[in-house]
């Protein structure tokens, strides 16, 4: 009886240690990372206010934030206003955000990427390690964006459409979060001073904003309308020419072209549609690939849901673009054909951002294959001087992902080659060739693009869009694709038109002179 009782308590004692050592094991190991990014920890709080923290560095090793402890507190340094929204801020009063919110507990070293190594450093009571972070953005082209934008209102998003790797993303206006990442008895009012800015420069309009889209959203449709066969390049619709005057009767509403000037209407196929920008023809597309197969392409490319910058653990949210109404459960279906015509060509209840449009470009430019963004390149140990740049040591290594197919890569090419029309077309230059990368010092290179003019009601000057990618010739892998957006901005070809072609002109500069 004694001995029974023996064993069923050794049995009992297995158990509870079992019990004990699993519970331990999930907190210190699998649920680690969960909890050290938790704000109401209190050991964030504290890591926050007193430990060093990591630095952040662009994609050629040059510093863009990095912290000094003064008098027990910790406070942080940002280089360059032009990454703010990027790297966004560590604040002891107002908390972190963007990518400093994201990696908080790998740049504080609460976690460690090595789990085991991590509760080791438990048991010694070991001071963390801060960790530092190699962005995949090159500060000279982010800087040459910046410029190039100026005062305008808007956001340049490029994107190496092989990887994902984000190559720059800028918003305007923008700030330095250096005045309120300090002392929190004086970040108050160094707060308060940008909130009071005009133009809302909290507003990370590349992955926030959301804007009507106009023209450019006829890429989206032409690779739906090619992939699905309700087209071919050849396709032509032969009441077009007539409805570019008289208007397009939908469902009793009447869809009107936008100005032609001396432009004479003739019997369009999709390049010299694409050139051109006829609302009418790709009115007419919408229609012939249908509402819901409309809405099941637009979800291919990563319309109706929210998109991550990076991965689903540590991704920067993007705000959901949508083809239809907002809903629930994403794009509601559209209400009647007149929604969809004019969805088609970008009007309508349309709303996307420029990083999801700058996805539409990569997804022609890389073969029909949407690639997975992202803005962090690798982790490594501190330096312990930054201004000398980071460590050899890496740590941990990120990427994008295989990215998900959309369109076929014969639709993909197709496309391509009206987009390059586009731009470098007999018609298509009159809208869109101030995108050509020619125009900026670069011979030997055809540019795809599409312009944008988003009407936004009566009295307000309609934004400005253009999205595009080089090099785009016959047997060339584009290595950039943009997007960008001027608030207010008029035609395309105006504003957005040149600030993308040149952005994209310096890249391949940068790329060739290493």
């Amino acid at each position: 009886m004694i001995a029974t009782n023996i064993r069923r308590l050794s049995v009992y004692l297995v158990l509870a240690f079992a019990s004990v050592s699993g519970t331990l094991s999930w907190w210190q190991i699998l649920d680690a990372q969960r909890l050290a990014t938790r704000p109401d920890n209190p050991q964030v709080i504290a890591a926050r206010r007193s430990l060093p923290r990591g630095s952040i560095f662009d994609a050629g090793g040059r510093l863009l934030a990095s912290s000094q402890v003064v008098d027990g507190v910790s406070t942080r340094t940002y280089t360059d206003p032009a990454f703010t929204h990027v790297i966004g801020y560590a604040s002891l009063r107002f908390g972190a955000t963007a990518v400093e919110g994201a990696w908080d507990d790998l740049l504080t070293g609460r976690t460690d990427p090595n789990p085991l190594r991590g509760v080791l450093n438990d048991i010694l009571a070991r001071q963390p390690d801060p960790q530092d972070l190699t962005l995949t953005i090159d500060q000279r082209l982010q800087d040459f964006a910046a410029a190039q934008l100026g005062s305008n209102v808007g956001a340049v998003v490029a994107i190496d459409p092989r990887t994902g790797a984000i190559l720059a993303m800028v918003s305007s206006p923008t700030y330095d979060a250096t005045g309120f990442s300090g002392n929190p008895d004086t970040a108050q009012a160094a707060f308060d001073a940008v909130a009071a800015q005009a133009g809302n420069p909290f507003l990370d309009r590349g992955r926030q904003g959301r804007y009507v889209p106009g023209s450019i959203m006829k890429v989206l449709t032409a690779s739906a309308a090619l992939d699905s066969g309700a087209i071919t390049p050849e396709t032509t619709f032969p009441d077009q020419p007539q409805q570019e005057t008289d208007g397009f009767v939908v469902s009793g509403f009447t869809i009107r072209e936008h100005d032609l000037g001396s432009l004479k209407p003739e019997l369009w196929p999709l390049s010299q549609a694409l050139q051109v920008s006829s609302n009418i023809f790709f009115a007419h597309v919408g229609l012939e690939v249908g509402a819901s197969r409309y809405l099941d392409y637009a979800r291919r490319f990563g319309f109706c849901a929210g998109l991550r910058i990076g991965s689903d653990q540590r991704g920067l949210p993007v705000d959901a673009s949508y083809v239809s109404t907002r809903a629930a459960s994403g794009c509601a279906p559209f209400v009647d054909d007149v929604e969809l015509a004019s969805a088609a060509f970008g009007q309508a209840r349309a709303s996307v951002t420029p990083l999801q449009m700058a996805l539409v470009a990569a997804t022609v430019a890389n073969g029909g294959v949407v690639p997975q963004p992202y803005a962090v390149r690798d982790l490594r140990t501190h330096a312990a001087t930054p201004l000398d740049g980071p460590t050899a040591t890496v740590l941990e290594t990120y990427g994008g992902g295989a990215g998900s197919r959309a369109i076929s890569s014969q639709a993909a090419a197709q496309v391509r080659s009206a987009m390059i029309d586009a731009v470098e077309g007999p018609l298509g230059r009159r809208y869109a060739g101030a995108g050509a990368v020619s125009r900026y010092g670069v011979t030997g290179v055809q540019t795809a693009g599409k312009t944008g003019t988003a009407e936004r009601g009566p009295g307000l000057a309609p934004h400005s869009w253009f999205i595009g990618f080089v090099p785009a010739q016959d047997g060339a892998v584009p290595t950039i694709a943009i997007a960008v957006i001027v608030e207010g901005g008029g035609t395309g070809a105006g504003h957005a038109a040149p600030i993308g072609g040149s952005v994209m002109a310096e890249w391949l500069k940068l790329s060739a002179g290493g």
